[in-house]
């Protein structure tokens, strides 16, 4: 692990001590820099969210459902 990628996992750990926080999930570049300018600190990612954006299936979603079915 790099720096940045330690400094930035210790900014992420320090949302967590205030208890609950929200982290919004955008599915585009555009909502993202939408919510980074409304001032949210962390935001998720969503593979599925871009995947379906472009009408193509996300393959973790896809065999997470998978091994869902087999068990039901």
């Amino acid at each position: 692990m790099n720096a940045a990628q330690s400094s930035t996992g210790a900014k992420f750990r320090a949302l967590h001590e205030s208890g609950c926080f929200v982290l919004p999930n955008p599915w585009d570049v555009g909502t993202a820099v939408y919510l980074h300018q409304l001032g949210f600190e962390a935001l998720a990612t969503t593979s599925a969210g871009f995947a379906f954006s472009r009408g193509k299936p996300d393959g973790r979603v896809l065999r997470f459902l998978e091994r869902i079915r087999r068990r039901t």
